[in-house]
């Protein structure tokens, strides 16, 4: 299966796992890799507790980049994240930068609001290959994030897990108009969990998926076990969201999302945090169904098996080319 992103990574498959808060690892992204697709490690990947600086998330993130290249020698990305805010320098990213070059990986998934100029030019230094994901894609975001020089882009819908964008754009309304407007590969994101949705995704002019809840419900995903029986059991009608402090939240119904959707009603959105502000590891990584939230894309509901890596991409293989 080529076309220019298999190109661009050098992968057997367009099938990238999303740079997921917590849930990822050497061991989970090694697994994506060595099945055809790209895994990424996001934020805190293998770790249980944050560090407790930038130098401590440097070390441990080389650790996690040296299990990855023990585990595969296939193309794996780093999470990068552009300093927010209008900052034009951020110690964290600056030490990430630092750990790529040393470490000479060649992929980042680069995450922002915006492209960051002086971020970019670096890395395109360094001969890394930078595919973009704003936070909150429109149409003109991204044609401007093209102009820049990203070589790729992540076109996200509503429908995708995590922090939600601040638009209500969904997928099939958003990767169209991107594909019809850019020269540059398009992944699409958000609501896709099988072969069938990435079908739909390549109709529509993508030239890739970037998957993050159905990658959460397999075998080698550092998620809970709990969590992962939770993604099984919802329905799609299930979900619960809220504006939080840190942007548009999904959950599945836990005791901690009901509170927090309640307080933020009643305007008490300092109290609202204490749910929801360590949710992402507190649910997914730990599996507190209580005091945890756990944020998926709004198809979970179609997630019936925990499997493999290499299932979840042989399947959606043998869907888009019905071998």
């Amino acid at each position: 299966m080529k076309n220019r992103m298999t190109e661009l990574l050098n992968i057997e498959y367009p099938i990238i796992s999303a740079a997921m808060t917590w849930v990822t690892s050497a061991k989970f992204v090694a697994a994506v890799s060595n099945a055809g697709g790209m895994g990424v490690l996001g934020p805190n990947a293998g770790q249980t507790e944050k560090a407790t600086s930038a130098e401590d998330m440097a070390d441990r993130l080389t650790n996690e980049i040296r299990k990855v290249k023990a585990l595969t020698n296939k193309p794996f990305a780093v999470n990068y994240i552009f300093p927010m805010g209008g900052a034009s320098e951020d110690p964290f990213t600056n030490a990430v930068f630092e750990v790529l070059v040393k470490e000479e990986v060649k992929n980042v998934i680069a995450i922002g609001q915006n492209v960051v100029e002086r971020e970019l030019k670096r890395l395109k230094a360094q001969g890394i290959n930078v595919i973009y994901r704003d936070l909150s894609p429109t149409v003109d975001k991204l044609v401007e994030a093209e102009k820049m020089g990203v070589d790729a882009l992540i076109v996200t819908g509503y429908e995708a897990g995590g922090h939600m964008s601040d638009y209500k754009i969904s997928t099939l309304s958003l990767v169209p108009q991107i594909a019809s407007l850019v020269k540059i590969p398009v992944l699409a994101a958000g609501g896709i969990v099988d072969g069938q949705g990435a079908k739909a995704a390549f109709a529509m002019g993508a030239e890739g998926v970037y998957m993050g809840t159905r990658f959460i419900a397999t075998e080698e995903n550092p998620a809970s076990i709990e969590t992962k029986k939770a993604i099984l059991a919802v329905r799609s009608e299930e979900f619960i969201e809220f504006k939080s402090a840190i942007g548009n939240l999904r959950t599945i119904p836990t005791e901690a999302g009901k509170k927090a959707l309640e307080l933020i009603n009643q305007g008490k959105h300092e109290e609202a945090y204490q749910y929801y502000g360590e949710g992402f590891k507190v649910g997914m990584l730990d599996g507190d169904l209580v005091n945890g939230t756990i944020s998926v894309s709004e198809a979970a509901g179609g997630i019936q098996q925990i499997l493999t890596c290499q299932e979840v991409i042989e399947e959606i293989v043998d869907t888009l080319y019905a071998r």
